[in-house]
């Protein structure tokens, strides 16, 4: 068991470095180039065995009875892999139709593993080990997928920007890769840094900067033409 577990933790910091350098390449590559087609490849297959072995180290501290950290785990684990798979099945333009569906899953998941923290979060208060604001905050995060599956249900294949939605993914898991590093790989300096409640930063900061930045990232791209049209 301890050297399956250390094997996991060696797989998933290796490859999570490679991924957090590799993603930076594709972003200023140009769009649709044969560069930025194989450096994307790349760093997908080794965002993919982050994810997988992120998800099989919180069923591991699910066995050892670690809720806390393997609810955190699970879910950063689980909306990284939403948009890394679906930014990446979104080209499949003879597969439309099932990928709309695999994300609306996808997002149904998400959702309710939010209101999962939401309730782990009420009855952590509810046994008196006192309230934890990162479960309100990522359960809160989660309740953003009702819009999305709302849109989803309305969306149809003809009316879907696949450019747009590729960039979105991959970008977004981007921004997955770096909250989980700051808050896992980072956390005993970032403990000294920041005191208190400014700890919980580096739980939020990525998502709000790579929130701003995914959108003008887009629209700068189609704006100077460097997106290739898909077909």
């Amino acid at each position: 068991m301890e050297f399956i577990v250390k094997t996991l933790l060696f797989l998933h910091v290796t490859f999570g470095f490679t991924s957090l350098a590799l993603f930076w390449l594709p972003v200023f590559m140009k769009k649709g180039g044969k560069g930025h087609r194989v450096v994307g490849k790349l760093y997908v297959y080794a965002m993919w065995i982050v994810v997988g072995s992120a998800a099989l180290l919180s069923i591991k501290n699910v066995i050892i009875g670690k809720y806390f950290m393997a609810s955190f785990l699970g879910f950063i684990a689980l909306i990284t892999a939403n948009p890394l798979w679906y930014g990446m099945a979104i080209l499949r333009k003879d597969k439309m139709a099932a990928n709309l569906k695999g994300r609306l899953l996808f997002e149904s998941v998400v959702l309710l593993f939010s209101l999962a923290l939401l309730v782990f979060g009420l009855l952590r208060i509810q046994a008196g080990h006192g309230a934890n604001v990162l479960l309100f905050i990522f359960g809160g995060l989660g309740l953003t997928s009702i819009p999305t599956i709302v849109h989803l249900r309305k969306t149809s294949v003809a009316n879907t920007d696949r450019v747009k939605e590729h960039m979105i993914g991959l970008l977004t898991s981007g921004v997955a890769a770096y909250t989980a590093f700051f808050v896992f790989g980072g956390y005993t300096w970032m403990e000294k840094i920041l005191p208190g409640m400014w700890q919980v930063l580096p739980w939020v900061a990525p998502g709000v900067i790579g929130g701003i930045g995914i959108n003008s990232a887009v629209k700068y791209y189609r704006r100077k033409g460097m997106i290739k049209e898909l077909k």
